[in-house]
Protein backbone atom coordinates (compact mmCIF):
# COMPACT_ATOMS: atom_id res chain seq x y z
CA UNK A 1 0.00 0.00 0.00
CA UNK A 2 1.25 3.58 -1.15
CA UNK A 3 2.02 6.16 1.62
CA UNK A 4 -1.60 8.28 2.26
CA UNK A 5 -1.03 11.54 2.79
CA UNK A 6 -3.56 13.12 4.81
CA UNK A 7 -2.95 16.69 5.50
CA UNK A 8 -1.94 19.62 4.14
CA UNK A 9 1.44 20.64 5.10
CA UNK A 10 2.65 17.05 4.03
CA UNK A 11 0.89 17.15 0.63
CA UNK A 12 2.69 20.62 0.21
CA UNK A 13 6.11 19.57 0.74
CA UNK A 14 5.77 16.32 -1.26
CA UNK A 15 4.50 18.34 -4.56
CA UNK A 16 7.67 20.87 -3.89
CA UNK A 17 9.97 17.77 -3.89
CA UNK A 18 9.97 16.44 -7.42
CA UNK A 19 9.04 19.01 -9.95
CA UNK A 20 5.54 18.09 -11.44
CA UNK A 21 4.60 19.45 -14.77
CA UNK A 22 1.63 19.42 -16.92
CA UNK A 23 0.18 16.57 -19.53
CA UNK A 24 1.36 17.29 -22.74
CA UNK A 25 0.66 16.18 -26.02
CA UNK A 26 3.70 13.35 -25.82
CA UNK A 27 2.24 12.39 -22.22
CA UNK A 28 0.97 8.58 -22.97
CA UNK A 29 0.09 5.66 -20.66
CA UNK A 30 0.24 2.88 -23.31
CA UNK A 31 1.37 0.10 -20.90
CA UNK A 32 0.65 -3.51 -20.75
CA UNK A 33 -2.74 -4.00 -18.85
CA UNK A 34 -0.29 -5.74 -16.14
CA UNK A 35 1.20 -2.16 -15.42
CA UNK A 36 -0.70 -1.62 -12.07
CA UNK A 37 -0.64 0.34 -9.28
CA UNK A 38 -1.88 0.29 -5.48
CA UNK A 39 -4.21 3.33 -5.12
CA UNK A 40 -5.22 4.97 -1.75
CA UNK A 41 -8.71 4.30 -2.62
CA UNK A 42 -8.09 0.40 -2.01
CA UNK A 43 -8.21 -0.75 -5.74
CA UNK A 44 -5.15 -1.46 -7.86
CA UNK A 45 -5.18 0.01 -11.30
CA UNK A 46 -4.23 -0.44 -14.61
CA UNK A 47 -1.87 3.00 -15.51
CA UNK A 48 -3.15 3.02 -18.92
CA UNK A 49 -6.60 2.74 -17.69
CA UNK A 50 -8.80 5.26 -19.86
CA UNK A 51 -11.11 6.37 -16.72
CA UNK A 52 -7.73 7.92 -15.20
CA UNK A 53 -7.51 11.15 -15.16
CA UNK A 54 -3.44 12.17 -16.09
CA UNK A 55 -2.89 14.95 -13.57
CA UNK A 56 0.56 15.76 -14.21
CA UNK A 57 3.86 14.29 -15.08
CA UNK A 58 7.36 14.06 -13.74
CA UNK A 59 10.93 12.79 -14.34
CA UNK A 60 11.46 9.69 -15.23
CA UNK A 61 8.49 8.35 -16.06
CA UNK A 62 6.05 9.68 -12.82
CA UNK A 63 2.50 10.18 -12.74
CA UNK A 64 -0.31 12.40 -11.04
CA UNK A 65 -3.24 9.86 -12.13
CA UNK A 66 -6.81 10.56 -9.89
CA UNK A 67 -9.18 7.57 -9.63
CA UNK A 68 -13.43 7.66 -10.29
CA UNK A 69 -13.22 6.86 -6.58
CA UNK A 70 -11.54 10.27 -5.00
CA UNK A 71 -8.05 9.20 -5.16
CA UNK A 72 -5.15 11.05 -6.46
CA UNK A 73 -1.16 8.87 -6.81
CA UNK A 74 1.59 9.86 -8.07
CA UNK A 75 2.87 6.61 -10.00
CA UNK A 76 6.47 5.97 -11.05
CA UNK A 77 6.85 3.38 -13.87
CA UNK A 78 10.38 1.77 -13.78
CA UNK A 79 11.48 -0.89 -16.59
CA UNK A 80 12.34 -1.14 -20.32
CA UNK A 81 11.44 -4.89 -21.48
CA UNK A 82 9.32 -5.25 -18.28
CA UNK A 83 7.39 -2.70 -16.92
CA UNK A 84 6.27 -2.24 -13.25
CA UNK A 85 4.16 0.39 -11.65
CA UNK A 86 4.69 2.05 -8.12
CA UNK A 87 2.58 4.53 -6.23
CA UNK A 88 5.20 6.77 -4.15
CA UNK A 89 1.96 8.61 -2.34
CA UNK A 90 -1.54 9.42 -2.52
CA UNK A 91 -4.27 11.21 -1.08
CA UNK A 92 -7.92 11.90 -1.34
CA UNK A 93 -8.62 13.78 -4.75
CA UNK A 94 -10.26 16.78 -2.14
CA UNK A 95 -7.32 16.92 -0.49
CA UNK A 96 -4.76 17.44 -3.23
CA UNK A 97 -7.51 20.06 -5.24
CA UNK A 98 -7.73 22.41 -2.01
CA UNK A 99 -3.96 22.35 -1.80
CA UNK A 100 -3.54 22.96 -5.21
CA UNK A 101 -6.44 26.11 -4.74
CA UNK A 102 -4.18 27.45 -1.71
CA UNK A 103 -1.13 27.17 -3.49
CA UNK A 104 -2.94 28.94 -6.99
CA UNK A 105 -4.19 31.68 -4.16
CA UNK A 106 -1.00 32.23 -2.78
CA UNK A 107 0.97 31.99 -6.22
CA UNK A 108 -1.25 34.88 -7.24
CA UNK A 109 -1.16 37.42 -4.60
CA UNK A 110 2.66 37.84 -5.50
CA UNK A 111 1.71 39.34 -8.40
Amino acid sequence: MPKIIDNHELLLKKLMEQPIGKKTILTSTFYPNKVVYNCGCGSTHAVNNPNLKIVGTALPVKFLLACEDGYTSFVQVTGFFIQKAESIWTCETKLFDDVMHKAKIMMDSFR
